[in-house]
C-alpha cells in the first residue's frame, strides 16, 4: 500500500458537499483523510437544496441525519404550476418518503456544509490550498498545489466541481451544455406555500421556490440561453422583467431578495455515461464525476451517495488493492448515477420546452400522469442500500 504502509492516506480536492461527506465517512471507517480547498472558506452566500430521501438515509448512516433535518425544512408536497398561478399537479412527496423511511429537506447550501464540516476533525481541512497538478505510482499519489506545497497520499478523490482541474486530468469528456441558464437566491419571506416546493412553467422559462428552514426562502429561475451569455449590469432587473406579471409572490420574491445573495447566469451543463471515472489511484466524485440537471434535485444527493459508498469500498481495502476498490465504487456509483443524469436532462428539456405543442404536452403529462407512475418514479430516486 506504501505511504504508511497498512494506513491509507486519503486526500479529497474539493470541500463542497461530496468532498466533506466522503471525509466524514472516511473518517468514520478510521481513515485518515486530508481535504484541500481552494477557496479561503466555505461559500457562504447563494444556493440550497433539496435533500431527498435517499440523501437522508446515506446521512443516517453516518449518524448526521437529523442534525441536517433540524437546519432545514420538511417538504411534504410538490406543486407544479402555470406561469399565471394555476396548479396543474401537487405531489405527495411525505408519502413518497414515509415509503422511503426518510424525510425530504430543504436546506440552503452553508447549513449542509456546516453540518459536515462538524463531523470532520478541523485539521483535516485545509482552505486556500488549489490543486493545480496530480502526478501517481504505483504506490501513491502526489498532489501539487499553487502555494508551492506537495501532499502525498495512497489515494487521491477529485470532489472539486463540475469543471475539476484534476478530471482533465483523468478524463477528457466534453461537458454538455443543458441549453439553459440560472438565477438563484435566498430571502427572509412569509412562506406562501407552506412545506411545499413549487416549480412554475412559462415560454422557455420556469421559476421555483423551496423553504428552506429559519423563515427562509430559496428561488430558483430558468431560461433557455446560449452558454456564456454575458451577465448584464443588473441582472437582477433582467430577471425581474422575465416574470414580469407572473402569479404571485415571484416578483415580490426577487424584488425582496438583495442582489449580493444572487447567483445570477448560472450555465447548466452534465456529463454523459463513461465507463469510469478515474485511472489507478485517482477517482472523482459528487459533481466532478456527474454533473447533472437541477430538474431532478439529485445533484447533491448522489454527491452524499457518493461519500458514503467511496468509503465504505475503501474500509475493505488491504494492501495493494486500493486502485481495485476505486474501480469497484466506480462501477456501482456509475450505474445508479448515469440514468439518473439522463432523467435530468430529458426532464430538463422537457420543463423549458417553450412551443405551443410542447406547453401543451408537459401540462397535460403533469395533470394527467398517474399516481403509481410518479410513486414508481420517486421510489426509484429515494431509495437508498448502505
Amino acid at each position: 500500500m506504501s505511504v504508511g504502509e497498512d494506513k491509507p492516506r486519503i486526500l479529497v480536492v474539493g470541500a463542497g458537499i461530496g468532498g466533506l461527506a466522503a471525509a466524514a465517512a472516511l473518517g468514520q471507517a478510521g481513515i485518515e483523510t486530508i481535504v484541500f480547498e481552494r477557496l479561503d472558506g466555505l461559500i457562504a452566500v447563494g444556493g440550497a437544496f433539496t435533500i431527498a430521501s435517499n440523501a437522508m438515509l446515506a446521512l443516517r448512516e453516518l449518524g448526521l441525519d437529523s442534525a441536517l433535518a433540524e437546519r432545514g425544512a420538511v417538504i411534504k408536497y410538490f406543486s407544479h404550476r402555470t406561469w399565471r398561478g394555476k396548479e396543474l399537479a401537487r405531489w405527495p412527496l411525505v408519502d413518497f418518503a414515509r415509503d422511503a423511511g426518510a424525510p425530504v429537506v430543504g436546506i440552503g447550501r452553508p447549513e449542509v456544509q456546516d453540518v459536515l464540516l462538524q463531523a470532520v476533525d478541523d485539521s483535516d481541512v485545509r482552505f486556500g490550498w488549489k490543486c493545480i497538478g496530480v502526478v501517481q505510482d504505483e504506490s501513491g499519489v502526489t498532489a501539487s498545489f499553487e502555494n508551492g506545497r506537495e501532499e502525498r497520499g495512497t489515494a487521491l478523490v477529485a470532489a472539486d466541481g463540475e469543471q475539476s482541474t484534476v478530471r482533465r486530468l483523468v478524463d477528457e469528456t466534453p461537458l454538455r451544455y443543458s441549453g439553459h441558464t440560472t438565477w438563484q437566491g435566498a430571502v427572509t419571506f412569509d412562506e406562501f406555500a407552506p412545506a411545499t416546493q413549487t416549480q412554475s412553467y412559462g415560454r422557455g422559462v420556469l421559476f421555483g421556490t423551496r423553504p428552506i428552514g429559519g423563515g427562509k426562502v430559496y428561488w430558483y429561475a430558468s431560461r433557455t440561453a446560449p452558454p456564456g451569455t454575458s451577465v448584464p449590469a443588473d441582472a437582477k432587473a433582467e430577471l425581474l422583467e422575465l416574470v414580469r406579471g407572473w402569479h404571485d409572490p415571484i416578483e415580490q420574491l426577487v424584488d425582496a431578495t438583495d442582489v449580493k445573495a444572487m447567483l445570477p447566469h448560472l450555465d447548466v451543463y452534465d456529463l454523459p455515461r463513461r465507463d469510469s471515472w478515474g485511472k489507478g489511484r485517482i477517482t472523482l466524485l459528487g459533481d466532478a464525476a456527474h454533473p447533472m440537471a437541477p430538474a431532478l434535485g439529485q445533484g447533491a444527493c448522489q454527491a452524499i451517495e457518493d461519500g458514503v459508498k467511496l468509503a465504505r469500498q475503501l474500509a475493505r481495502a488491504h494492501g495493494d488493492n486500493i486502485p481495485a476498490r476505486l474501480r469497484r465504487y466506480e462501477a456501482e456509483r456509475i450505474a445508479r448515477t448515469a440514468p439518473i443524469v439522463e432523467r435530468a436532462r430529458t426532464q430538463d428539456r422537457i420543463s423549458h420546452g417553450d412551443t405551443t405543442t410542447e406547453r401543451i404536452a408537459r401540462s397535460l403529462g403533469l395533470r394527467l400522469a398517474p399516481a403509481r407512475a410518479i410513486a414508481k418514479r420517486y421510489k426509484d430516486l429515494f431509495t437508498f442500500e448502505p
